[in-house]
């Protein structure tokens, strides 16, 4: 993403146009910044980052797992 498509996508998030699927998204509650987080990343920098949080979803689970069964 170049500087200025990342200006031109911050402008769209702050004033979505009205009535447009941003403006309604952004309604909603959705955090459009991390969209652009992620639009920021190459399909290589954005798989690692799925994976790492599924790693740590996982290390969660199994540590719950362990913290219930001493009980």
């Amino acid at each position: 993403m170049t500087p200025e498509q990342r200006k031109l996508a911050l402008r769209l998030i702050a004033h979505p146009p009205r009535g447009s699927k941003l403006a309604a998204a952004k309604k909603f509650g959705v955090d459009l910044t991390l969209l652009l987080e992620n639009l920021s990343l190459t399909p290589t920098e954005r798989a690692r980052k799925l994976s790492n949080g599924a790693k740590s979803l996982e290390a969660l689970r199994l540590a719950g797992e362990r913290h219930r069964s001493k009980k």
